[in-house]
């Protein structure tokens, strides 16, 4: 089956992407840094970026995508996508720091691995291939993309928190 939407371009940007990402901030962001980032700027940071993220894409897309399969009163209850990303953020950075190996990229891991319980909601539930936009697009092209696409956000996520973090303590030096 040919695709009508050739996702294979853009798996290969994400992929290059995320790659580079995790592997600067691996060798930018220490581990021992990293660990020292309070759980509570974990959950701004998720907060933040989701927050932003799904007003940004209820705002472009509804139209194009998310009517197809969601409710009108959902897009109401689009601000509260921060919400549940603080508590995914906050699991995320749990299992991330109580495993062996560098806590950075499982973290990153740990994130683009979550796409996978979601596409396949949305994939299998709320039938997104359905949808004109990704008719003739096969599910396994796009669980490839959204490991990369997901690995990207919680990069950004985890930039978001290590910058907080090291903001904090000088806006709190500038104050006293």
């Amino acid at each position: 089956m040919e695709e009508k939407l050739s996702v294979w371009p853009s798996i290969l940007i994400s992929a290059v992407l995320a790659i580079g990402i995790v592997s600067v901030l691996a060798w930018r962001v220490k581990p021992l840094r990293f660990r020292e980032i309070r759980w509570w700027i974990f959950a701004l940071a998720s907060g933040l970026f989701w927050g932003v993220f799904a007003l940004v894409l209820h705002m472009f897309y509804w139209d194009s995508y998310y009517k197809y399969f969601a409710p009108t009163y959902v897009s109401w209850l689009t601000p509260l996508a921060a919400l549940f990303y603080i508590v995914v953020g906050l699991g995320l950075r749990w299992l991330a720091l109580h495993m062996p190996g560098n806590v950075i990229i499982n973290f990153c891991l740990l994130g683009a691995l979550e796409s996978v319980p979601e596409h396949l909601l949305a994939i299998y539930r709320m039938h997104i291939l359905d949808i004109p936009m990704f008719q003739n697009v096969n599910a396994i092209s796009i669980f490839i993309f959204a490991f990369f696409e997901y690995a990207i956000y919680w990069e950004v996520v985890a930039l978001l928190a290590y910058f907080i973090n090291k903001w904090l303590p000088m806006k709190r030096a500038a104050l006293a």
